[in-house]
């Protein structure tokens, strides 16, 4: 059984992983920011982290992120050297300079280091099991001084130093400090992440005006598991929550939402309150809300279950079946309503994902909040709605994004 400390060292383990990537893709928008107009930067390229293109060459960037390593010892970067050394091994013809760009926090920043003979026959020499294929397809490697040449260790800034100068590059693009921050700086990020999961190299590669104008056709801030690992996040949400305010103060609109039962925390216990929260908020008055549509990405028992709580709660679904069958002409008629007694005869459709694209089909939806990692295709071809995407797993995020609470 795992112990408390366990545990604890996992949850570490976990966050310097993350914190790693993080550092790695605002490394990446700094050399996109930096570059001119005829570099192309891969973003995890096939030689290392970030593989600048320029007419001279390319240059090969790994970044490492060591902030609970003090000082910079030899052994904390034989793992990057010997992939480096590896791939010049390999391609010994190839005009490459291999850069590691690592964090130490008692490192002077941009400070350089240069490798000596002696450094390299002591990496060879690890008897350090984790490097011993990397070690083994060294053997035969003479050029030694050749790979020196054209390797370079360059310290780097802390994560919180990084983030500040990269804000202020985005704001000689033309952007203003404030949208910088907190707009196209975590949107950068976002994308950034997003490019570098593409499996095609090609589909990896960008260039730096082509980046900045994609950039400024976005004016919503990102809220996905990536910028959610900034230093900024609160101050993100709360613009998110402005951003989306707008919408949801309009009382006569269709609003549907989609919440994914496998993405978000707590979904089996929370995910009732928060359906009943929304109705409370944005289907109270009789005469000018819409009946809002809610979505259940999940299996049938799950969203019969929620029903089922939903009914105990006084609320009244419409779930579309006659029969046995789903009708969508039964689940998007209008309620009939009593205004004078401000009654409805039900305050929700309810339906699964599977059933959903059909309802998209056979109505005009105003806005569509997902709340989901999943990228939902066929919502791709719909005109004239408003879609929010919401990658948040906590219900008191979700909650204060859709202005149903008031704190974090």
């Amino acid at each position: 059984m795992l112990q408390k400390s366990d545990m604890q060292n996992m949850s570490r383990t976990a966050d310097y992983t993350i914190q790693g990537f993080i550092y790695q893709f605002i490394v990446t928008l700094q050399k996109i920011l930096l570059t001119d107009s005829n570099s192309e930067i891969t973003i995890e390229g096939p030689i290392e982290d970030i593989d600048i293109s320029t007419p001279t060459g390319i240059e090969a960037i790994q970044c490492k992120y060591h902030e609970t390593k003090d000082k910079f010892t030899l052994s904390s970067i034989y793992k990057p050297v010997l992939q480096m050394m590896s791939y010049y091994y390999k391609n010994p013809s190839k005009n490459i300079k291999y850069k590691l760009y690592a964090h130490f926090p008692n490192e002077t920043v941009g400070s350089k280091r240069v490798l000596t003979s002696s450094d390299i026959n002591q990496i060879l020499s690890s008897k350090d099991k984790g490097f011993e294929s990397l070690i083994f397809e060294l053997a035969g490697f003479k050029d030694i001084s050749g790979f020196i040449s054209k390797f370079e260790l360059e310290f780097g800034a802390s994560l919180v130093d990084l983030e500040k100068a990269v804000i202020v590059a985005l704001s000689g693009e033309g952007f203003s400090t404030e949208d910088s921050e907190e707009i196209f700086y975590p949107n950068s990020i976002h994308r950034i992440a997003q490019i570098s999961t593409n499996h095609n190299s090609d589909s990896r590669k960008v260039k730096k005006f082509e980046f900045i104008s994609e950039l400024k056709e976005k004016k919503r801030t990102a809220i996905t598991r990536w910028t959610r690992e900034l230093n900024s996040y609160e101050k993100l949400l709360k613009k998110r929550r402005d951003q989306m305010r707008e919408n949801l103060n309009k009382n006569s609109r269709i609003r549907a939402i989609i919440l994914d039962a496998d993405f978000i925390t707590d979904f089996d216990t929370k995910a009732v309150q928060l359906i009943e929260d929304f109705i409370n908020k944005y289907n109270t008055k009789i005469k000018l809300h819409q009946c809002p549509i809610v979505c259940l990405k999940c299996d049938e028992e799950k969203l019969n279950s929620i029903w089922k709580r939903l009914n105990s709660k006084k609320i009244s679904v419409e779930r579309g079946y006659i029969a046995g069958q789903f009708d969508i002409k039964h689940f998007l008629r209008e309620p009939m309503k009593m205004v004078k007694d401000s009654k409805s005869e039900f305050r929700l459709r309810l339906c699964l994902y599977s059933e959903f694209e059909l309802v998209i089909k056979e109505t005009n939806i105003d806005d569509i909040f997902i709340i989901s990692e999943n990228n939902i295709d066929f919502l791709k071809t719909i005109e004239d709605c408003n879609i929010e995407t919401i990658e948040s797993k906590e219900i008191n995020e979700i909650k204060y994004l859709l202005s149903l609470s008031t704190n974090l």
